[in-house]
């Protein structure tokens, strides 16, 4: 026989199974057909975006839905963080929401619409023969363990001042003194003495806001000496650390001292001293790692 007459004949052959299989069952369903994976992250620095540093969250609920379809079901994310939907039908609508955990100190970062996390995230394509990803991200919080300008005034807090060996209050009051702390009427404040410390504490008030602010910052920058507050922990209203939060206000008394209304300043200050007067009164700040976590039957 002469192989070359048989040439075209496995040309002929291999063409024929090629068609079989594109019309097959399993190739039908990869060209209509694509998958939808789901990826869970802890966003420890709370911006919304997984950095190479962040976890991945596993047993996590995801569900998936179809404006037409509805609801196709429901996965855990495995110890990949994944949650990973098959053989979904190529088109759009389709939707993925992620389950909330009970406790209420779950915050959600992503994913976003217009700079808001949105849950469910809407309007997912399927294309087929590929894979859709979308990614949530979360963050849980803590209190912050602050004590209020009342605490550093009374006995306790002057009991705290005097952890030191030996006993004394001068290390702390150094540390005010290396504020840009004020009085009433924006002259600084350098306090010798607790009593004279707690006396302005007490006096402290906001027809100059600089004067209020101070006040607060002097009670979180004892708060972090005392290690009641860790200063590198995030503070998500701020956006940033409580240290950062420190130095932004130390720097703002700094150029304004005094600031009665109608000041330019004086809004940006005012805001400044709610985050403190927050975070003095144990508001929630980031936790750098997962919380534990439930959910309600799925």
């Amino acid at each position: 026989m002469d192989i070359r007459s048989n040439k075209p004949r496995r040309a002929l052959t291999i063409a024929l199974l090629a068609a079989t299989l594109v019309s097959g069952t399993a190739a039908a369903c990869l060209c209509t057909k694509g998958t939808i994976i789901v990826r869970k992250f802890y966003d420890a620095n709370a911006n919304g975006i997984q950095e190479s540093t962040e976890v991945r969250l596993a047993n996590w609920p995801m569900t998936l839905g179809s404006s037409a379809l509805g609801t196709l079901g429901t996965l855990l994310t495995d110890s990949f963080g994944y949650a990973q939907f098959s053989q979904i039908p190529a088109g759009t609508g389709y939707w993925a929401r992620e389950a909330t955990p009970l406790g209420g100190n779950w915050v959600q970062t992503a994913p976003r619409v217009n700079g808001v996390p949105v849950n469910p995230v809407t309007g997912i394509t399927v294309t087929a023969g590929h894979t859709t990803h979308v990614a949530f991200g979360n963050y849980c919080t803590k209190p912050s363990g602050g004590r209020t300008p009342g605490y550093w005034h009374n006995k306790n807090g002057y009991a705290t001042m005097l952890d030191g060996n030996p006993p004394s209050v001068l290390p702390e009051l150094n540390l005010l003194v290396g504020l840009n702390l004020v009085n009433h009427n924006g002259s600084a404040f350098d306090p010798v003495s607790h009593p004279q410390f707690a006396a302005w504490l007490l006096d402290s008030n906001a027809t100059n806001m600089a004067n209020k602010l101070s006040s607060h910052l002097a009670a979180m920058r004892l708060n972090v000496e005392a290690n009641f507050v860790n200063g590198n922990r995030i503070y998500a209203p701020f956006g940033g650390t409580i240290n950062a939060l420190i130095a932004a206000a130390n720097a703002s008394l700094g150029a304004n001292p005094y600031t009665p209304a109608g000041h330019p300043q004086r809004a940006y200050q005012e805001t400044l001293k709610n985050y403190l007067d927050a975070l003095n009164n144990g508001a929630p700040v980031v936790s750098p790692t997962p919380c534990s976590r439930t959910f309600a039957p799925y």
